[in-house]
Order: structure tokens, then sequence, then C-alpha cells
């Protein structure tokens, strides 16, 4: 679950509007043009109020991605091969036909630069997303369809970051045969 951010809004009734206009604007705008001021407008939340429950647009989106974006199926199908290819295809979906998902290259890039802010984003978006991956895998290895030194954390790191490889550095299409194929490189 997403921590709230550092102030609590009044209700959850506005923090649900304030995260509900972020992400339609980002789908509309992109997070480049997406702008707090629009946020306000669109949620009808005062601007000098979103300031006090969030520092900037970078941990307003991140907050908006960590509570409105799927966390991905944690499946058991009983086969280990068919678990972490249906954990792929969620994850895929999520990045590549969601735009949410095609706003996170600029997000992750906007808060780089940032001391903390990348690592309070990993936190609220990515740890629940990565420990349901890490339960498929080790169910996998406890059921001996993966070796038992199998490294959880790079195995995790090789499935996914071959989608946002293709996704940000060489374009090459994601496409629905990608986890059936990722899996079985990685050796199932």
């Amino acid at each position: 679950m997403t921590p709230p951010p550092p102030t609590q809004p009044k209700g959850p009734r506005s923090r649900d509007q304030v995260l509900d206009a972020t992400l339609a604007l980002l789908s509309e705008a992109g997070y480049a043009r997406l702008t707090v001021e629009g946020v306000a407008s669109t949620s009808g939340v005062h601007k000098s109020t979103l300031y006090r429950w969030w520092p900037d647009k970078a941990a307003l989106v991140a907050d908006a991605l960590a509570s409105r974006m799927d966390t991905g199926p944690l499946p058991d199908t009983g086969n280990t091969r068919d678990d972490l290819t249906s954990w792929l295809r969620g994850t895929i979906a999520n990045y590549t036909a969601t735009p949410a998902g095609a706003t996170m290259p600029a997000l992750i890039a906007d808060l780089a630069g940032r001391p903390g802010a990348l690592d309070a984003f990993r936190a609220a978006f990515l740890t629940e997303r990565r420990t349901n991956c890490a339960t498929v895998i080790r169910r996998g290895i406890a059921r001996g369809d993966l070796p038992p030194d199998t490294d959880v954390e790079l195995f995790m790191d090789a499935l996914a970051g071959a989608v946002f490889y293709r996704q940000l550095v060489t374009g090459l299409p994601i496409d629905p045969d990608l986890p059936t194929r990722l899996v079985r490189i990685l050796g199932l």
C-alpha cells in the first residue's frame, strides 16, 4: 500500500480528486506539460494546499502513479513459467498500455536530479511490485523450477529490465510474445 503524502489531505475524497486529476492531465498533456496549477484547477483544490500535501510536481505524480497503477498480478498457476509470464504481461500492460505508464521515463529523470526523491519513489512505487515478482521467483525456487542459488534481485532486473530497455532505449517492439520469450531465455 502506498504511504500517504507527508501531510495527509483533509479527506480521502479530496486526495482522490487530486490524484485522479493528476492522472487525467498526464494522459492529456504528458509529464512535461503537467502543472500543479492545472491539477489544482481540475481537482478543485487550491494550489497552495497541493504544495502543503506534495512538495512538487514530481512527488505528486509519483504518488498518483503509486496509488493508482496496478501492482501487477501475483499468479499461482502451479507452474513457474506461466506465473512469471503472467506477472510480466501485467507489468508490460502497466507501463505500455496506460498513459500513466508512458510518463515514467520523464518522471524518473526529474526525480533522479533531487537527493532522496528517487529513493522515496522507489519505496512508494516499486517495493510492492518487486515483492510480488520476488514471491513468484521464490515459489519457483521452492518448486525446483529454478536453481536454489537463483539471484532473485537479478532475475527480477532481467525480466523487467528488458521491457524498460526496449521502451526507453532501443524502441524495439514490446510484442505480445515478449513475456514468453523472456521467461524462456531465463531458463524456463
